[in-house]
């Protein structure tokens, strides 16, 4: 039997997660509209985090 050597995840390219950016638009004290741009690290849904597919 010939055992599968884990490989890098083909969705994140084993980096295990992926920048996602999040917009909103908030009003400010003056009651004008102000874009807000969130960034955030988040695991990959693919390989669960781990950066390894089989």
């Amino acid at each position: 039997m010939v055992e599968q050597q884990p490989r890098p995840c083909p969705a994140c390219g084993g980096q295990q997660g992926t920048e996602k950016t999040r917009h909103s638009v908030d009003l400010d004290a003056d009651g004008r509209q102000v874009h807000r741009q969130h960034t955030y690290w988040s695991p990959c849904t693919t390989c669960g985090g781990t950066g390894l597919s089989l």
